[in-house]
């Protein structure tokens, strides 16, 4: 593997951002950064433009939220440099095996990797819930795949994925006015969706759906095991399923 693009879109990260210049510099084969930014009224640009260096090349670009995130991906796309694409969040960053791992990659084998993800909500490690056991897809060729889905955008490809049991740390939130405003949003954009693909719903999914959340997250994932913030979380994703349905209702009888 020879040099890989790093794409990220954001909105007002600058403080996530900030801790990019502890890491970045050491993955070597990363000598691109595209930015895609949704309008920052904050100095996330700023902040970004700090992180080039020699080595580092950084192309900026300004683009409202047209559609999707996955359409925001494509767009970063279309502008690298490398045919191997790194994507992160803004609030993600790989852990030190993860980079040396990235840094040693020599297996033409693979089009895509995929990784698992430490989640640290409100400063506590997260070892349950539904994410716990995932793996996400976040190194890949982009001649063999496309970005889809509104919210939750995902890479899509035919090709071998090779699973590695190294993380991506993801310091989700660290304040629960951060965390249920982002659950605001995000419900009302898959509401959206929903209600653009004609799904319908019915006072049986908006009561059962949210607690069938809390049931699988709390007590099939062994959320309980992580303590205080093991049931914030397991409510505020209930909650959230609460709100994507009372949300797609709403716009159904409207």
């Amino acid at each position: 593997m020879n040099n890989i693009s790093l794409i990220l879109i954001t909105k007002n990260e600058s403080e996530n951002i900030k801790k990019w210049q502890t890491w970045l510099p050491k993955i070597k084969n990363v000598n691109e950064l595209i930015l895609v930014d949704d309008n920052s009224t904050d100095n996330t640009i700023d902040e970004v433009k700090k992180l080039s260096t020699n080595h580092l090349t950084i192309k900026i670009f300004k683009r409202g939220l047209v559609h999707n995130f996955s359409d925001q991906r494509q767009f970063a796309i279309s502008k690298t440099s490398n045919d191997w694409i790194l994507w992160l969040d803004a609030d993600e960053q790989p852990s030190n095996e993860l980079i040396t791992y990235i840094n040693n990659i020599d297996n033409h084998l693979y089009y895509n990797y995929a990784f698992k993800r430490q989640d640290i909500f409100l400063g506590h490690i997260l070892k349950h819930g539904e994410t716990s056991s995932q793996y996400f897809l976040r190194l890949f060729n982009k001649n063999y795949g496309y970005f889809s889905g509104t919210v939750h955008e995902l890479w899509v490809s035919s090709n071998t994925t090779k699973f590695v049991d190294l993380n991506i740390i993801h310091i989700s939130h660290q304040s629960l006015k951060s965390f249920y405003e982002k659950i605001n949003y995000y419900s009302s954009l898959r509401a959206q969706e929903l209600f653009k693909l004609k799904q319908r719903t019915n006072l049986f999914q908006i009561i059962f759906f949210p607690l069938g959340k809390f049931i699988y997250n709390y007590y099939i994932r062994l959320g309980f095991l992580d303590g205080t913030p093991g049931i914030i979380i397991a409510i505020g994703m209930s909650f959230h399923s609460f709100l994507v349905r009372g949300k797609l209702w709403h716009l159904s009888n409207s």
